[in-house]
């Protein structure tokens, strides 16, 4: 069997039948609609992720979670229809191959600690850092 080597391709090197790296759906869930807007603003510039687009509520997440929208979610925990801990607790049973990054003003270690417990994948506080927020939807 030949190896890239055999081939006269480096190892490093692709060839135009080679699929893209897949991109990372990402769909934001809090209740402002202009945080949603502006995270995804930046979303849509970074390469390698997609920005499927915002819910403002945790049924709402919930169905899209179902649906399958999204690779990532960013979660808020402060949603007019429900308990932000009790929708991460929900979205991680439902789907628990979904990544949840939860992005919050709450910045205790005690929130950081009961959403690590309740499935998040990253805890990312809203600080206005957004490339946290980026670094933590690559990375999770």
């Amino acid at each position: 069997m030949l190896g890239w080597r055999g081939l006269g391709l480096a190892a490093t090197e692709r060839t135009m039948s080679d699929p893209q790296p897949a991109r990372r759906r990402v769909l934001i869930v809090d209740d402002n609609p202009d945080v949603a807007r502006i995270l995804g603003e930046f979303i849509r510039l970074e390469p390698g992720l997609e920005f499927i687009g915002a819910v403002g509520t945790g049924s709402e997440a919930l169905d899209k979670a179902r649906l399958g929208a999204a690779d990532v979610f960013i979660l808020d925990l402060s949603l007019r229809d429900s308990r932000g801990f009790g929708v991460l607790e929900r979205l991680h049973a439902e789907s628990p191959a979904l990544k949840l990054i939860v992005h919050t003003a709450h910045s205790s270690e005690e929130h950081a600690a009961h959403a690590k417990r309740m499935g998040a994948a990253a805890f990312v506080v809203k600080d206005g850092d957004v490339h946290a927020l980026l670094n933590a939807i690559r990375t999770v």
